[in-house]
C-alpha cells in the first residue's frame, strides 16, 4: 500500500451507528452547560428547553411525514419497538379484543423478535414470516399467515445487517383488509431514504442511525390508530403519559438538528453513498478479491454492502483491520456469546457463508480517498490471510467450527 494520508481508521460501520453530524453537535452544545434546564420546569430556562424539544419534535415529524403530536421521544428504536409491540398488545387485551396473533419477519431486529416472543407467555401466537434469497419478505408466505385472528404485524423498513429495503407497500393493503394493525421499525431507513409513516399505526426511529446522538429516538403513533400503546413503565406524565421520565433536552435538540439536515440532503446523500459503495466494490474487483454480494443491490439501502469473501474468515479479517478500517460481521454478540446471524440464516446461508460475511455502510462523511484506502487495505489483508492459509493450513479437530469468535 502507498503511504497513507487518510485519517485512520476509516469508518465503514454505519449500520451500527453513524458519526455525529456537526449540526447536531452544535445544537446540543448550549444545553449541556450554559442553558441547562429541565423542559418541564416552569421558569424561563425550562420554557426555553421545552421550546427546543418541541422544535425537534417538528423536525423529526417533518422527516417522516407525521404530525408533531404523533411523535413520542424515547431512548432509541429498541425502546420504541418494545413500547409499540408490547403496548399495543396490552391495550388490545384490556379492550377485550380477542385477536391473539402477531406476525413478524424472520429478519427483524432482536428488539422486535424478543418483544414479540415475550407475548407468547401471555397467550399470544407469534407467526414468523420467511424471507427469500434476496433478503426480502416472502409476500406469498405472508399472505398465508394472515388471518382474522391477526392483531398486529411488525415488519422492518430496511434490514440492519444486509440493508435490504422491505416491500411494506405490498403487504399494507393485506393488513388493512383484515383490520389488523401494522408497526414498522424504520431505524435503518429514516434519514437515508424518503420515509412516509402516515399509513402505519406506529413506527420506530433512531437518532444515531441518521447522524444524531446516541441515547434518543422516537416512536410515531398514528392519531388514527385503533389502539394507542399502553406505557411499559410509570412515573410522571411526560410524552403524553406514554414515556415517563425527564426529557434529555441536549439529545433531543441534536436529534432534531440531525433530522432537519437529513431531510434537506436525502437525494444528495443517497447519490453520494451509492457512488462510494460502487467504488469500493470496483476497487475490490480491481484488486482481484473474490467475493459475492449477498443480496441484490437494487433492493439495498444506498451505501450498504453485505459481502461474502470467499475462503476468508470474516472475524479474523476484521481483527486484522481493526486499526485501519472499521468493519463488522454478519453475526451478533448476545450476553457475551457470539451467535450466527439470524438474518443470514433466514436468507439460507450456510455456516461457512455466514462466517465469510462482512457488513459495510459507506456514509455521508466518507470520501473517495477513504474508500480507495479501504479497498486496498481489505485486499492486502485478504491476500495476507490467504497466503498464510496456504503456507500453514489449519489442523482440523473434532471441534472444528467452534471458536471464541463464532
Amino acid at each position: 500500500m502507498s503511504e497513507n494520508t487518510t485519517t485512520l481508521p476509516v469508518y465503514l460501520d454505519g449500520h451500527a451507528t453513524s458519526p455525529l453530524a456537526p449540526e447536531a453537535e452544535a445544537a446540543m452544545a448550549p444545553w449541556w452547560h450554559r442553558r441547562a434546564a429541565n423542559a418541564h420546569s416552569p421558569h424561563r430556562r425550562g420554557t426555553e428547553a421545552a421550546a427546543a424539544v418541541e422544535q425537534a419534535r417538528v423536525e423529526v415529524a417533518n422527516l417522516v411525514g407525521a404530525a408533531p403530536q404523533e411523535i413520542v421521544f424515547t431512548s432509541g428504536a429498541t425502546e420504541s419497538n418494545n413500547i409499540a409491540i408490547l403496548g399495543i398488545a396490552d391495550a388490545a387485551d384490556r379492550a377485550g379484543d380477542g385477536r391473539r396473533e402477531v406476525i413478524i419477519s424472520a429478519i427483524e431486529h432482536k428488539s422486535v423478535l424478543s418483544a414479540a416472543k415475550s407475548l407468547e407467555e401471555r397467550g399470544f401466537s407469534v407467526q414468523v414470516c420467511p424471507v427469500g434469497k434476496d433478503g426480502r419478505l416472502d409476500i406469498l408466505a405472508f399472505e398465508r399467515l394472515l388471518s382474522d385472528q391477526t392483531l398486529l404485524v411488525s415488519v422492518m423498513a430496511a434490514n440492519n445487517e444486509v440493508g435490504t429495503v422491505q416491500p411494506i407497500g405490498a403487504v399494507l393493503p393485506m393488513v388493512r383488509a383484515l383490520g389488523a394493525m401494522i408497526h414498522v421499525d424504520a431505524a435503518q431507513l429514516a434519514g437515508k431514504l424518503a420515509t412516509d409513516v402516515a399509513d402505519y399505526d406506529s413506527a420506530s426511529i433512531s437518532s444515531h442511525k441518521m447522524y444524531g446522538p446516541m441515547g434518543v429516538g422516537a416512536l410515531f403513533i398514528s392519531a388514527a390508530a385503533q389502539y394507542r400503546p399502553r406505557p411499559l413503565f410509570h412515573g410522571g406524565a411526560q410524552e403524553a403519559g406514554l414515556r415517563p421520565g425527564t426529557l434529555p433536552t441536549p439529545l433531543i435538540a441534536g436529534f432534531g438538528a440531525a433530522a432537519k439536515v437529513a431531510a434537506s440532503r436525502l437525494e444528495q446523500d443517497s447519490v453520494h453513498v451509492r457512488a462510494l459503495a460502487d467504488r469500493l466494490v470496483a476497487g475490490l474487483e480491481a484488486r482481484q478479491v473474490r467475493f459475492r454480494r449477498n443480496v441484490p443491490n437494487e433492493h439495498q439501502l444506498p451505501g450498504s454492502l453485505s459481502l461474502g469473501l470467499f475462503g476468508v474468515d470474516a472475524p479474523s479479517l476484521i481483527d486484522a483491520l481493526a486499526d485501519t478500517v472499521c468493519l463488522s460481521e454478519g453475526s451478533a454478540c448476545t450476553s457475551g456469546q457470539i451467535q450466527a446471524s439470524h438474518v443470514l440464516a433466514a436468507i439460507g446461508f450456510s455456516e461457512v457463508e455466514m462466517r465469510e460475511t462482512i457488513r459495510i455502510y459507506c456514509g455521508r462523511y466518507n470520501d473517495v480517498s477513504q474508500i480507495d484506502y479501504a479497498a486496498t487495505a481489505i485486499a492486502d489483508a485478504v491476500y495476507r490471510m490467504t497466503l498464510a492459509h496456504w503456507t500453514n493450513p489449519p489442523v482440523r479437530s473434532a471441534h472444528e467450527g467452534c471458536s471464541h469468535r463464532f
